[in-house]
């Protein structure tokens, strides 16, 4: 955090841009500074007027709440719009009315929410995947929460309002000729009233009857065909997917399995190992070769120090308490056994299966 540097006189306050968001949220100064970030009374600015993040409102009833804008605009009034966000006590009010702020509240956010809704609507007509139920109605909730909080009027009243009074001056179509404005006015307004018709499907999340109403009989039952053919289509994908997984695995373990019978006959020189990445399977091999035990990770062995070591890891297969023990090579060097279990003993680096080491045995004869 940085310094804090306070100026009574002023009631200006210098510090991190998170403190200034909590501060304005909590109306503890009339305002304060940050880093390109700051309040005056109840409007929090990003740069500069040009950019108001939120606003502290008040009702007729003497209720608070905070409107945010949400609006993208830089990469750094994005870290703004967080500190203002999370800056708002839980529980409280909020609406994300974008430039429209307003003290009185204003037709303009819900024309906005009508709007999401119908372009949320109009989804379902090509989506072939699942569209959450929240993208209807949680623009309705917030539009009905704001109408009652700035007592904008009944929903009757706000449906009986002219053209003009729904678009205003600043709507994209404020310029249009007048019968562009009254259909689509008259389309918002036809869509509010069905979502005032089917309030109480809210509750249950549904939304088949208004996408129905909205966009045409018909709408929901050929996204729902959709959605089931897209998904059937994506599991068949993932199914041959995992098939020719399957087939690829098998012919690479079949490629190893011969070539591991070739280096077993010393037709090959290297096994060159796989990186096999599951440990519950073996990663090297042994063979004879001039009368010493090899690893196919080069590691050789004397048959009087193989044959103790199978002594072990005999007692270990037929129940014994594992124990550690040093592995002596050809050259000398030790190599401790970690572990023994389910038939595979490691040690190392090498996971060594104990089929293959009884094979070795049957080979050599040990008693």
């Amino acid at each position: 955090m940085s310094s804090i540097t306070l100026f009574d006189n002023k009631n200006l306050i210098d510090m991190n841009n998170s403190m200034v968001a909590h501060l304005w949220a909590n109306e503890q100064r009339d305002s304060a500074t940050g880093s390109n970030f700051y309040f005056e009374g109840t409007s929090i600015y990003s740069y500069g007027h040009h950019f108001e993040a939120g606003r502290i409102v008040r009702n007729k009833r003497g209720e608070k709440a905070y409107l945010i804008n949400k609006c993208s605009y830089s990469s750094s009034t994005s870290k703004h719009q967080c500190y203002v966000w999370h800056a708002i006590p839980t529980g409280s009010m909020v609406f994300s009315v974008g430039y429209n702020m307003s003290n009185s509240g204003s037709m303009s956010f819900v024309v906005n929410q009508l709007e999401a809704i119908k372009n949320s609507a109009e989804r379902y007509k090509k989506a072939r995947t699942e569209i959450s139920y929240h993208a209807i109605w949680q623009p309705f909730t917030s539009l009905m929460a704001y109408i009652g909080f700035f007592d904008l009027g009944t929903p009757k009243q706000l449906l009986k309002k002219s053209v003009n009074e729904w678009l205003g001056t600043k709507h994209e179509l404020a310029w249009k000729s007048d019968k562009v404005k009254r259909e689509y006015v008259r389309e918002l307004k036809r869509i509010f009233q069905i979502m005032l018709n089917h309030q109480s499907l809210g509750i249950l999340g549904t939304v088949n009857v208004i996408v129905d109403e909205i966009c045409g009989e018909g709408t929901w039952i050929s996204y729902i065909e959709r959605c089931q053919k897209f998904r059937a289509a994506q599991e068949d994908r993932e199914a041959k997917r995992i098939e020719k997984a399957r087939i690829e695995n098998e012919a690479r373990k079949k490629t190893l399995e011969e070539r591991i019978q070739m280096w077993k006959a010393g037709e090959i020189r290297e096994l060159n190992n796989p990186v096999i990445y599951d440990r519950n399977e073996p990663n090297v091999w042994l063979r004879i070769k001039n009368g010493k035990v090899e690893t196919s990770k080069g590691i050789e062995l004397s048959q009087s120090e193989a044959e103790r070591l199978w002594k072990r890891i005999k007692s270990f297969h037929d129940g014994a308490q594992f124990q550690h023990d040093l592995a002596r090579d050809s050259s000398g060097h030790n190599w401790a056994f970690n572990n023994y279990q389910s038939d595979m003993l490691t040690a190392g680096c090498h996971r060594i299966a104990y089929s293959e080491m009884e094979e070795i045995e049957m080979k050599l004869g040990f008693m």
